[in-house]
């Protein structure tokens, strides 16, 4: 009894790209483009120019600097593939990015998913 060749590849070919979004590969790819996106995002966060800390009516000290520096790139595995994702994890995030009374609009994430489309990736 033969063994058809054209069948085996078909199948191994189907595992293959089943398994291309889960792979090394695609996990280093999808981190690339995080960091890459956390290194743009930072390079066009407000950052407190005077170089003092910054006291709130709350009591809380803002230094400056802080909400850069909490920018982050990171990878998720999620529905069979690997996803980058950019995040902004400092408490005035939601404030920076859409603004509030007497605040203007920065849009940093937006922008930086913008910056992302428009490259390589």
């Amino acid at each position: 009894m033969g063994m058809d060749i054209a069948n085996v590849v078909a199948e191994l070919t189907k595992l293959v790209e089943k398994a291309g979004p889960a792979s090394a590969e695609a996990r280093e790819h999808a981190l690339g483009l995080a960091k890459k996106g956390e290194e743009y995002a930072k390079t066009i966060a407000p950052v407190n120019k005077t170089g003092r800390p910054h006291k709130l009516k709350s009591g809380y000290i803002d230094e400056p600097g802080e909400y850069r520096d909490e920018i982050e790139g990171y990878v998720v595995f999620k529905d069979g593939a690997w996803r980058g994702r950019c995040v902004a994890r400092n408490w005035k995030s939601h404030i920076i990015e859409y603004g509030a009374k007497g605040k203007p609009k920065f849009a940093i994430m937006r922008r930086t998913a913008g910056y992302l489309r428009g490259t390589d990736s």
